[in-house]
């Protein structure tokens, strides 16, 4: 039986000074920008402005177009969910698979800031997890999502700011779990922040410059995993010719990339690009450029490389690019396809690129249920079409989370899974998304793999390339929708991912796992504030290490104030 004297230790715990940095951070920087933006000429909100002139989310409820045009947007809520396990360690059945009840308490809060000089989006959840067999293992967890813009100077120096929290897997080949709250030392904490300032403008209004300095650092409550330092500058003029279907740009970086328990990198580049418009919905470029970094060798080597590709834009309904670039790993690629009809859109990206991060190169990973949303709503009408930024990823943020919260889905089952890294990899990563709606079911269909190879001098031996210098992961999820009522739906999700490592000289496989999780879940308003969940769950892991299967059923009640 859990105490009100458990609930009350739980929530006392000490947070991990990273997490309050980062919540610290990002509402201070909202009080400063709102001070700033108090004296500002004008006033108004740019935000709630642009937000009016697209198209609103059939998914938005009525409260929400409501405070469309409020300056400040706070909501505070708290969830309690009780789950019922048979294999809370998620461990093999003939080695110590024990059921256990689990009650979680989870107050949290979202902010909203829509000013004229700041657009800023953030939302945090406290999880205080008990164990009614394992109360050794009672613990806090943070769930942070956090990003925004703030116009220092009107028109000329912005400063962009993200934060994010979540737990991730710390090997492809270990235990994955199927929810946060099993118990499984393959799974790590792990916060992301990172702060942006960038000047913009034109010179004699011919010429448009940008400048930007990205700093981001990654910390894991694992000791084992490699801490990860980032310091980037970025540059960039654009401009026309004396042909008008002709356009240049030159861009710039230098980046270093400090890694606590692995070699640090550093690596610059240089390129320019000419696009010429052969007709105004087809576009061809080609670029040439050197790079020097020290990935292969440990010291400094240059590198020559030059690419090709297009952009077609046949109907506003459909966009197709591709980019092929000779790069020091041999041939690099960016190649996009994506068509929205009238119910429905599909869209296919394939990325070959140096990550210095799992997944660095999609905005969020495809980790949880609200992740794999995330990037699917990203790319589809109405938020398909919106400018990259603030504006868009709250967009993006409010319709997932109004999904979710009506559908009674918990934002943090997982689907598929990354891992942690301690060295730069290359990156192979192909997603493919089809969603369909209707009037009262939708089906959403994501499919991706990702194959990230080690090509370094590298000395870290704590993470999955010391055992595998090529690992590669593919995953498919279903998840089917049917509104049952005006207050009740029903959901299903089908997920699995298999994980291989191999040799890349060999070719030989000597690890895989293979994930699949089913869920159904049920849910209903219970009153103006008030949502009710039921969710039944099976997860089933194959390895030759530690195989189990876990079945659990799912209650949650959630109140937003």
């Amino acid at each position: 039986m859990v105490t009100a004297m458990d609930m009350a230790m739980i929530f006392k715990a000490k947070i991990s000074r990273p997490v309050s940095g980062a919540i610290l951070y990002c509402l201070s920087s909202i009080a400063f920008a709102q001070q700033a933006t108090s004296g500002a000429a004008g006033g108004g909100s740019g935000f709630a402005a642009t937000s009016a002139s697209a198209p609103q989310s059939p998914l938005s409820s009525a409260s929400e177009t409501a405070n469309q045009g409020r300056d400040w947007f706070i909501k505070p809520r708290v969830s309690l969910t009780e789950t019922l396990t048979d294999n809370v360690s998620v461990n093999r059945v003939n080695n110590g698979k024990q059921s256990d009840l689990i009650t979680e308490i989870a107050p949290g809060i979202h902010v909203e800031a829509r000013t004229a000089r700041l657009k800023a989006y953030l939302d945090y959840s406290l999880r205080g997890q008990m164990y009614a067999k394992n109360s050794d293992h009672n613990q806090t967890q943070n769930a942070l999502n956090a990003f925004g813009t703030f116009e220092a100077v009107d028109k000329w120096l912005f400063i962009d700011f993200s934060g994010f929290i979540s737990q991730q897997a710390i090997s492809a080949f270990g235990a994955q779990s199927p929810s946060n709250s099993t118990i499984n030392n393959n799974s790590t904490e792990t916060a992301t922040y990172r702060l942006s300032p960038y000047i913009r403008g034109q010179i004699g209004g011919l010429v448009e410059y940008l400048l930007r300095y990205n700093l981001s650092t990654t910390r894991s409550d694992a000791a084992i995993v490699s801490d990860t330092n980032i310091s980037e500058w970025t540059g960039q003029l654009r401009g026309g010719t004396p042909f008008q279907s002709l356009k240049w740009t030159m861009d710039g970086s230098q980046q270093s990339t400090d890694y606590s328990r692995g070699r640090d990198t550093d690596a610059t580049r240089i390129r320019l690009m000419l696009t010429y418009a052969v007709l105004p919905q087809f576009k061809i470029s080609a670029s040439g450029g050197q790079e020097s970094n020290n990935y292969v060798s440990l010291g400094q080597e240059s590198h020559v490389n030059y690419g090709y590709g297009f952009d077609w834009n046949p109907t506003e309904r459909t966009q197709i690019s591709a980019f092929k670039e000779r790069r020091f790993f041999g041939d690099g690629h960016n190649i996009s396809l994506s068509h929205r009809f009238p119910r429905s859109s599909i869209r296919f990206t394939d990325t070959r690129d140096v990550s210095v991060l799992p997944n660095q190169n999609t905005s969020i990973g495809l980790g949880t249920v609200y992740d794999l949303y995330f990037q699917i709503y990203s790319n589809i009408a109405p938020y398909a079409s919106m400018t990259p930024g603030a504006l868009k990823d709250a967009a993006v943020a409010n319709a997932v989370n109004t999904l979710l919260a009506q559908g009674g889905i918990s934002p943090n089952t997982q689907v598929t899974s990354s891992f942690l890294t301690s060295r730069a990899s290359i990156q192979r990563r192909q997603d493919l998304t089809l969603v369909l709606t209707g009037v009262r079911n939708s089906i959403t269909f994501v499919a991706n793999r990702t194959e990230n190879q080690s090509v370094l001098a590298a000395t870290a031996s704590n993470d999955d390339f010391s055992q595998s210098t090529l690992v590669r992961q593919q995953g498919l999820s279903i998840n089917l929708s049917h509104r049952l009522s005006e207050l009740s739906n029903l959901n299903a999700v089908v997920s699995r991912q298999e994980s291989q490592g191999s040799s890349s000289v060999t070719g030989n496989s000597n690890l895989k796992t293979t994930t699949t999780t089913y869920l159904i879940n049920a849910s209903t308003k219970l009153g103006a504030k008030t949502t009710g969940s039921l969710s039944a769950r099976r997860s089933e892991f194959d390895s030759t290490i530690n195989p189990y299967t876990e079945n659990a059923l799912l209650g949650t009640v959630s109140l937003v104030f």
